[in-house]
């Protein structure tokens, strides 16, 4: 499951830094028991394995608490942006009939949710007075991870639910192709209904590296976190505008750009700025979990998707 191969990380590095937003930074032993404390509440309002839970966050700290505490607690999360149009969040919360949602206090209003569903992390009192071991959740492999719904293009949003086996198969793919130092600094600028977070956040923590929380990847000239950015994870489009801007950190050494065709010209450009080492050309459909296929780009080479991923086909 996901939440073992994080509980296993938070073994090998209590100590070592696991989430950075702005000036805060958690250990990976501070995010385990947070998670944890969140987990016990959970499990006590009837979270188990392939139990949906909505959550509707902006990004901080206390996202990932809450994406690792239904994780923990057996759950399946189903991500709701706070920036998407009320009635998209509604037609998804009456589709995926969620029974609890995880929020914030200045999100209640747009959660069109009876507050006995609501658990506010705000309000953490109570989940604080919880233990900080792991429950005994009973997920395995086969459940549930996570249920993201699609961008609706054509048709109403479906919701596309993803077992912990394929997210661990991700894992293991990237623990053969990423480096430590390349994961020391990850930014995480993704909507976590967009599922290149799942590769930002459970891939990072999960193989030791630092998450770097940031709200948008055009915001990156105006980060000044604790830790360095190494790894941009983001779109062709996006890293063209920060290539415009001057705003790829000094720091970066490899870009995975995904989600939309990567023209051969971006390329060269990329690799002209000293620093960078890697680009990555990834592609992949929600269904297939992240990514699907995968090449190492050089500035003269072809434009092509790669290769499957690990124990694909």
């Amino acid at each position: 499951c996901i939440h073992e191969l994080f509980e296993q990380q938070v073994g090998r590095t209590p100590d070592a830094p696991a989430l950075v937003f702005d000036q805060q930074t958690l250990t990976y032993g501070e995010l385990n028991s947070r998670a944890n404390q969140l987990a016990q509440h959970l499990r006590k309002r009837g979270v188990g394995p392939e139990v949906l839970v909505a959550i509707c966050m902006e990004r901080s700290p206390l996202l990932v608490i809450g994406l690792l505490g239904i994780l923990k607690a057996g759950g399946t999360y189903v991500p709701l942006d706070p920036a998407y149009p009320a009635e998209r969040l509604r037609f998804m919360l009456e589709d995926a009939a969620a029974p609890l949602i995880v929020t914030q206090r200045n999100l209640q209003s747009i959660i069109p949710a009876d507050k006995e569903k609501t658990i506010c992390l705000e309000d953490w009192e109570g989940i604080g007075r919880q233990s900080k071991a792991p429950p005994d959740a009973g997920s395995d492999a086969e459940n549930l991870a996570y249920v993201i719904y699609t961008s609706g293009s054509t048709g109403n949003p479906k919701g596309v639910a993803i077992q912990h086996r394929s997210v661990a198969a991700l894992v293991y793919w990237a623990s053969g192709v990423f480096s430590p130092e390349e994961l020391q600094g990850v930014l995480a600028s993704t909507s976590i209904c967009f599922d290149l977070s799942v590769f930002e956040l459970f891939v990072t923590l999960s193989l030791g590296g630092c998450v770097i929380l940031a709200d948008n990847a055009l915001h990156l000239d105006r980060l000044k976190p604790a830790q360095p950015v190494t790894l941009i994870n983001t779109v062709p489009s996006a890293i063209e505008e920060l290539l415009r801007a001057g705003a790829i950190p000094k720091t970066v050494k490899t870009i995975n750009l995904a989600g939309e065709p990567l023209k051969s010209g971006l390329v060269k450009q990329l690799y002209e700025l000293p620093h960078v080492e890697r680009v990555f050309d990834l592609y992949g459909p929600a269904e297939d979990t992240t990514y699907s296929s995968f090449t190492l780009r050089n500035p003269s080479g072809p434009e092509t998707i790669g290769h499957p991923i690990w124990n694909t086909q």
